[in-house]
Formats: structure tokens, sequence, C-alpha cells
């Protein structure tokens, strides 16, 4: 009798544990769908690395968007792209044009101590949303106030941009 009721109750467990493991493979799935036709028409998408000329100066890439059209209730958000989120700012001279400035972060010092509230000051990064190939980014935008991803593929990659050292002639 008492080893019908322990396999019963291993196997309770067994369902139990089974059914919290579906759960969280449904939490990670990805529920957020791309529109097929967008409310514009881009003209030029591409990307350019770039790297300071001091050792503090960081490194990171810009992001250039052109729009040949957009509908006047778009509102374009951010993008997602190379593993990181960036807002997309207008530019002041054409409102067709954006840019993300993403600047590479540094490695942040990791905590590692006995006491776990010290350890709890480790932040975490953020699960990035999309599975993107190199060349692939996603238009965060809004459409009467409806949340919609566009994903871009065949991004333009520009050369490297090195900035110099310093400007010539600085005596400073």
């Amino acid at each position: 009798m008492k080893r019908i009721n322990f396999l019963f109750s291993l196997l309770g467990v067994s369902v139990l544990l089974f059914s919290f493991s579906n759960c969280g493979s449904a939490q990670g799935s990805n529920t957020l769908k791309f529109e097929k036709s967008p409310a514009f028409v881009i003209s030029e998408i591409s990307s350019q690395n770039w790297v300071a000329g001091t050792p503090d100066g960081g490194s990171g890439t810009n992001i250039h968007l052109s729009f040949d059209e957009i509908a006047t209730d778009v509102e374009i958000i951010k993008i997602y792209f190379s593993k990181k989120i960036e807002a997309l700012k207008q530019s002041p001279s054409d409102s067709n044009k954006f840019t993300a400035y993403i600047k590479d972060k540094r490695r942040p010092d990791v905590v590692m101590d006995i006491d776990p509230v010290k350890e709890a000051q480790n932040t975490l990064e953020i699960d990035f949303p999309f599975e993107l190939a190199d060349n692939e980014a996603v238009i965060h935008y809004k459409e009467n106030g409806s949340d919609k991803f566009y994903k871009v593929s065949n991004i333009e990659v520009k050369p490297l941009l090195a900035y110099p050292a310093a400007f010539p002639g600085d005596k400073n």
C-alpha cells in the first residue's frame, strides 16, 4: 500500500512539474507579429559603425532610415538592431529621415559577494524580443495609436567611421 501511495505521489509531482515547465516555455515565445504592408515606404536604410579617436570616446552604430512615403497618422518610435533597442529621432531638416544612435556600452562590473543583497545590485540585461540576422532590423511604430512592428532586411552596411584622436591644430 505504501508503494502505491509513493507511486501516485511521484506521478502527481511529475505532472505538476511538467505543467509548470510548459507554462514557462509559452511565456518565452514571440507573440509580436510583423506587418506585411506598413503605412510607409522605405527608400533607404543603412548602418554605420563608428569609433572615437580617444580611449574614453567609445564606439557604436548609427542607423539611417529614409522614407519615400509615410502616412500622417504614423509615429516612428524605435528600432531593434543587433540585439540593441534605440529610439529613432526625426531629422529637424527633413521629416522623412530618421536616425538611431546606438552607443556600445562598456561591460559593467559584476558584484560577486557572499551577501545576496550586494549581488542583487547587479542589473540584468533586457531580453531581446526578436531573432534577427545581422542585416535585419525591426521598426516599431504607432499607427492610429496602435503599436506595430515591421521587419526590414538587406540593410546596407557603410564603411567604419573612425574619428580622429584630436582636431588638427588643437594645442590644448
